[in-house]
């Protein structure tokens, strides 16, 4: 039940007389009443005290704190998923790369500049894969479809891809700049296939190794085991293993025949 205040009979509160109003006064509110009427006061709110709302505003704080953990969460997730979709890219591109390489090579020999010697269709040594390719339109500024060198190397973890635009190059210069291909490679090996070794180290079947020489020539000079065996000859598969930091060993098995 509500309180109510009836007003006195007679007088007034300040000066006594029967018909002057008199004040009523609830907290701050202030009700001016005249005689014979009745006032309901209402239980009014107390509002916050200190103590609420202090504890109001640090459940804020902390719903403040936790979205904004959230949203830092989800920022690095995102990174992160963003660094491993470039990963991803640059090996699928590696990939890809190598596999059209490999793919398009051509049992010709490779003649380097300045009278050098001349080296096999697929070689293979100190971390440098060459091939010599037919057919990639793309492989030079000028877009012919000739005969190209294509050397992929292996150094400081990182491989790289750089092009010989002919097979018989006049200059040194003629080589294009290496182009970085992929990061984080810690190995590169090389298997090849051939019909009566089956799978072997490197490019060279046994049957192609040199034999030392013990006789001596008529002219009287010395001759020994050559130092590389080149040949035209491809193998029937190759077999391309690369260690990685982010993926691992990858293994690459290409036919040529």
């Amino acid at each position: 039940m509500k309180p109510t205040l009836k007003p006195p009979q007679a007088g007034c509160c300040s000066a006594g007389s029967p018909r002057a109003p008199y004040l009523v006064k609830r907290r701050c509110w202030w009700f001016i009443c005249r005689p014979g009427a009745t006032v309901k006061l209402s239980q009014q709110d107390h509002g916050l005290s200190l103590l609420e709302l202090v504890a109001a505003m640090a459940i804020f704080a902390l719903v403040a704190v936790l979205g904004v953990q959230a949203l830092s969460g989800m920022i690095r997730m995102r990174e992160d998923l963003i660094q491993r979709s470039e990963r991803a890219a640059e090996l699928d591109r590696t990939v890809s790369l190598l596999r059209a390489d490999l793919s398009a090579v051509v049992p010709m020999l490779f003649y380097p500049p300045e009278r050098a010697p001349p080296q096999s269709a697929v070689r293979f040594r100190n971390g440098v894969l060459a091939l010599s390719v037919s057919g990639q339109s793309r492989l030079t500024d000028h877009g012919s479809a000739g005969l190209h060198r294509i050397e992929w190397q292996l150094q400081n973890e990182r491989l790289s891809r750089r092009i010989w635009p002919a097979l018989t190059p006049a200059r040194a210069s003629a080589q294009n700049p290496a182009m970085p291909v992929l990061e984080g490679v810690t190995g590169l090996r090389l298997r090849s296939y051939w019909e009566t070794q089956g799978w072997v180290d490197g490019v060279a079947p046994t049957t192609l190794q040199p034999t030392p020489d013990t006789g001596h020539a008529s002219d009287g000079d010395h001759s020994g085991p050559a130092p590389e065996i080149y040949s035209s000859t491809v193998p029937l598969a190759l077999e391309l293993i690369l260690e990685t930091r982010n993926f691992g060993r990858l293994s690459l098995v290409e036919t040529l025949k």
